[in-house]
């Protein structure tokens, strides 16, 4: 990502902050296929990559603030939000397929 499309994406998150859901679409447009990307290799289902993305983007529209471009880019702080709300979606299916075992085990 060059410096005038971080800068951009920047801004368009800054913005999202402030609520504005026209920067949250283009924030969406511009970064998910890349976190679509990083939650289908986590997760290896499209139809849970596709629910853990949607919840990525709220997580976004309510945590925007919290971006600091001092700290870190904006696609990495965004595939961070990603990578994290997929592992726990792992961790939740693994526990559910756990408890589905033993549920099977007992009967």
């Amino acid at each position: 990502m060059g410096d005038l499309a971080r800068e951009h994406l920047s801004e368009r998150l800054k913005a999202v902050a402030g609520k504005d859901r026209a920067a949250l679409r283009d924030v969406y447009d511009l970064t998910s296929s890349k976190l679509f990307g990083v939650c289908l290799r986590i997760l290896g289902r499209r139809e849970e990559a596709e629910d853990v993305l949607q919840e990525v983007y709220l997580n976004i529209w309510h945590r925007a603030d919290l971006f600091d471009p001092a700290r870190s880019s904006p696609i990495t702080w965004l595939a961070t939000i990603a990578r994290n709300k997929a592992i726990d979606r792992l961790r939740a299916l693994g526990a559910r397929l756990a408890d589905r075992q033993i549920d099977d085990d007992l009967s």
